[in-house]
């Protein structure tokens, strides 16, 4: 097989070297990702939807509040026996790592892995979101598609973004929210050559989807047209999705923390399972992701929220039903950070959507109650509060207005989506940033993103400079002195009989040495070396590799591949090669 490959590999290289001049295969490649992930994402939604349907059907209403406890436990033993070098990946964040860290190198596995645990979770009631196992997955095919045609790191990083792209439009049914998700969230800035790829990859996925499991919506509800009268409306529905986003993360930590305390896995997912079971006892609609839920409410069907609930058997007044959906929009978050924390899967792209929708109704309400001469619409202020809320948490307003006008096909709410994504986010970043520092967080720079994967497209191999006369342990001082005076170098390495690296020597190690002649040929190299203070990896990332010259504090480090010295690297060469491709015209491709 291993053979097999390899002649594939060199038949690829002849091919690309033949059309060095076109720029034709990224495009092709693009749909081959988004084929792929296509693919992936029905069959994650195909895993949800069987084990959803089973899951209710045999277990007796008394007892479903066990179904989360059975979903943790499996994926609990699945991440600890099966998945075990996959169970840290989870989406966006670790997709950027990988970017930025690890050269655009995923895992294989991580194109299936993320299926089964995420379909377990949801499928037995877990509050989470599917999009964390599709974007992970599409970041997986769009890196191995590129691995195996070795493509250097930026081909390999816009595939990614291309998977990314693709695996949101194919779930989402939203084709630009897609792609501009990859743009605003998964690579570093835009280009207009990152355009056509990303767009063909989230048509391809979109195309396929749809082809086999038909034209789907998530929310299909009459939009009645906006009146501009309702604008202060929407400045204070942003208010409070800005305040419900702060307290979705603020919930998001507290659950990690309290179950980061709980060592024993197994643990860990009884008491989350039997906690979330419980909530989802008193509160059903608390129960998988929530779209059935938000499709109820649209359709005039919120007593179909409450008829299975405990709290069915109260009075159905007004005001007992503002507390229900009041309770249920502030537990939203609370089952969500449960379930991801103690056992489960998911992420938290769709339970923001729906804890916005949940608030947008129960704003709506509110009005309704205290300005009855109000003519309003629930779905109005559903998706304003969905893509409030979103555009908060995921730090993506563009893509809050664009993903939530697709799904809900509500484009004449454009002009109220950006004012309520534009009001929320703004007063997001600024209680976040700008009244506290001028400058933005370090970690969460976009300019620091950029600067790290400009530097990651530089190959270090490439800019090693080869020593051929190295210093051996037992060479004398003075043919030290010989290497240095021959070398425009102020260190030398030296390396065993095997070639590996065993202590490097300065300038400045010599200097107590000069002044006796007599020494000259006494003195040895294994004398005066020093271990190295770091070595670099010839295989690791540029970007690395400039932050361990800056905290050696040095101009020159030993290049090493698997402790066999290969040769150094300055840092002068690495900055100047740097500010070459810093001044490319298309720098991500």
């Amino acid at each position: 097989m291993k053979h097999k490959l390899n002649q594939y590999q060199l038949a690829f290289f002849r091919w690309r070297r033949r059309q060095s001049n076109n720029r034709i295969m990224p495009f092709v490649l693009s749909v081959v990702v988004g084929l792929f992930v296509g693919v992936a994402a029905i069959l994650i939604k195909t895993i949800i939807f069987y084990i959803e349907q089973y899951a209710v059907y045999f277990a007796p209403n008394l007892l479903a509040f066990l179904l989360p406890l059975i979903g943790f436990l499996l994926v609990t033993f699945l991440n600890r026996n099966v998945f075990s070098k996959t169970a840290y990946f989870n989406g966006a964040r670790n997709v950027i790592e990988a970017i930025e860290q690890k050269s655009s190198i995923i895992k294989l596995r991580l194109v299936y892995s993320k299926f089964v645990t995420t379909g377990l979770t949801i499928g037995f009631g877990g509050s989470s979101g599917v999009e964390a196992a599709i974007i992970s997955s599409g970041a997986a095919v769009g890196s191995n598609v590129g691995r195996v045609l070795g493509l250097g790191y930026r081909l390999r990083t816009l595939l990614i973004g291309c998977g990314v792209a693709a695996g949101i439009s194919a779930v989402y049914n939203a084709p630009m929210g897609g792609f501009i998700f990859a743009l605003e969230t998964i690579l570093p800035e835009f280009t207009p050559t990152l355009l056509i790829p990303l767009l063909v990859a989230a048509a391809t996925g979109k195309i396929l989807y749809e082809f086999i499991m038909g034209e789907h919506l998530r929310f299909e509800v009459p939009i009645a047209d906006f009146a501009y009268e309702q604008i202060p409306l929407v400045i204070m529905l942003g208010v409070l999705g800005m305040l419900m986003s702060n307290y979705l993360l603020k919930t998001y930590s507290l659950c990690a923390q309290y179950f980061s305390r709980i060592k024993n896995d197994y643990l860990r997912a009884l008491i989350g399972g039997v906690a979330l079971g419980s909530i989802i006892y008193l509160l059903p609609p608390m129960y998988g992701e929530g779209y059935v839920s938000i499709n109820a409410l649209l359709n005039n069907e919120e007593r179909s929220l409450i008829v299975n609930s405990p709290l069915a058997a109260l009075p159905n007044t007004v005001w007992f039903n503002l507390l229900f959906f009041f309770l249920i929009t502030m537990v939203k978050p609370l089952s969500t950070g449960i379930c991801v924390n103690s056992g489960g899967e998911g992420g938290y792209f769709a339970p923001s959507i729906i804890t916005g929708g949940l608030l947008g109704y129960l704003f709506y309400k509110v009005v309704v109650l205290l300005f009855p001469f109000y003519e309003l619409h629930a779905s109005t202020f559903m998706f304003l509060g969905m893509a409030s809320v979103f555009a908060c948490i995921m730090n993506a307003p563009v893509t809050a207005i664009f993903l939530v006008a697709e799904i809900t096909q509500s484009y004449q709410l454009f002009v109220p989506l950006m004012l309520v994504c534009a009001v929320s986010y703004f007063l997001k970043y600024y209680t976040e940033n700008l009244s506290k520092s001028v400058e933005q967080p370090k970690g969460q720079s976009k300019a620091l993103r950029v600067d790290r994967i400009l530097l990651n497209q530089l190959d270090i191999s490439n800019l090693v400079e080869e020593d051929m006369d190295p210093v051996r342990e037992d060479a004398s001082f003075r043919t030290i002195l010989e290497n240095f005076s021959s070398s425009n170098r102020d260190v030398l390495q030296v390396l065993d009989s095997k070639g590996m690296l065993i202590g490097v020597i300065t300038l400045s190690d010599l200097r107590r040495q000069l002044g006796d002649v007599s020494n000259y040929d006494a003195v040895l190299a294994r004398d005066l070396m020093q271990p190295p203070t770091m070595t670099v990896e010839i295989d690791e990332p540029a970007s690395v590799v400039l932050d361990k010259f800056d905290k050696s504090k040095l101009w020159s480090l030993p290049v090493v591949r698997n402790g066999k010295f290969k040769g150094f690297i300055s840092k002068s060469r690495l900055l100047t090669q740097y500010r070459s491709e810093l001044t490319r015209v298309n720098r991500f491709f």
